[in-house]
């Protein structure tokens, strides 16, 4: 298995190759005298280290942040909800701290097996962290008045009361958009609403999008003032605790809803069937998984046009990712109603973590 580094790693070590040796998906920290673990560095006493989970409501923006904070298209963030399935460990390393990010799916009442899985996803990554992000949208208002009487809808404090529910994790309000906000005496009021819902250990307003972003710099520091004592668990140049199949896959996904329908991407698995590399190149061998004859005549279009735009822009994507030369050849199998059946999920990696 291969993790993904910075290409800051690579630039700085031209002979190696493209990819990293891995590390265990749960770090580590040092247990007895014997030396500490293989794999972990020894750090000042300053250091600060720990898991950091994303959570929120469907399509509140965590996946984008997580790429924000980390400098580099990571997760799936696009403008449907609940694109996320699985938890991911973005690895953002400053000179002060290590923040493991647990990007986990949005929180909502699920009804289908798979949407069930991603529930399920996200309240355990929410267990057993140093700290959660919870994130909820800005509401747009237009008066000060408004905002008096403003109050979070019940989704959104649904998906907070079951975090509560989870554990006792340390909660940062994460409020998104904030480059929505046309006075910033508006906001006020909604701070205040939310301060009268939890006790919240910081409450922060931000900006996440490309060219918008406003507030990361004040949420670094709250996470370095908040996080425990520790040290790297992670090499500074590893950015992810999955491999390079998995964000592959993942990138083919995103192009999926780039490309396709509101709908049709819901119903799409993405399978890597093989990843060879060469001196020169990579070679991979995807399956498109749907669920109905009909879907995968439109995810192949007419004449071939439409997957073979997705493979286009999925193999720049792959080679953005691994820093070198892709070929990408992809297939469309029909796996009906694999949504609905928890053994073809399982079959397709959705695997609930028991432990």
């Amino acid at each position: 298995m291969h993790v993904l580094v910075s290409p800051a790693h690579f630039a700085n070590n031209p002979a190696m190759s493209t990819v990293a040796d891995p590390s265990a998906n749960r770090p580590l920290a040092a247990d007895s005298a014997e030396g500490g673990v293989e794999g972990v560095s020894e750090t000042n006493a300053d250091f600060r280290s720990g898991f950091v989970a994303l959570c929120g409501r469907p399509n509140v923006g965590k996946s984008t942040l997580l790429n924000a904070l980390m400098g580099q298209q990571l997760a799936v963030a696009t403008r449907f909800p609940q694109t996320t399935r699985e938890r991911m460990l973005g690895v953002w390393t400053t000179d002060k701290f290590q923040a493991l990010l647990v990007d986990t799916p949005g929180i909502h009442r699920a009804k289908s097996a798979l949407n069930k899985y991603m529930v399920k996803e996200a309240l355990r990554g929410a267990r057993d962290v140093d700290l959660v992000l919870f994130l909820a949208d800005l509401p747009r208002l237009r008066s000060i008045e408004a905002a008096r009487e403003w109050t979070p809808g019940p989704g959104v404090l649904d998906a907070l009361e079951q975090l509560r529910s989870a554990g006792d994790p340390k909660i940062v309000l994460i409020l998104t958009k904030s480059d929505q906000i046309t006075h910033s005496d508006i906001l006020l009021p909604i701070l205040d609403r939310w301060r009268q819902i939890h006790d919240f250990a910081a409450m922060l307003p931000v900006s996440a999008l490309e060219g918008k972003t406003r507030g990361l710099e004040a949420l670094e520091r709250t996470v370095a003032e908040l996080l425990p004592k520790g040290p790297h668990y992670y090499d500074k140049d590893q950015l992810s605790d999955r491999d390079t199949r998995w964000h592959v896959a993942e990138a083919i996904r995103g192009e999926l809803f780039a490309h396709l329908g509101d709908e049709l991407p819901y119903s799409c698995a993405v399978c890597i069937a093989s990843y060879k590399e060469t001196a020169t190149k990579d070679t991979i061998r995807a399956s498109i998984h749907v669920e109905r004859d009909s879907q995968k005549g439109m995810v192949i279009g007419r004449a071939g046009k439409k997957i073979k735009s997705i493979s286009t822009a999925s193999r720049a994507k792959a080679e953005a990712l691994v820093g070198r030369p892709c070929d990408l050849f992809l297939d469309v199998r029909v796996t009906r109603n694999w949504t609905k059946d928890p053994k073809k999920l399982e079959a397709f990696g959705y695997v609930e973590d028991r432990t």
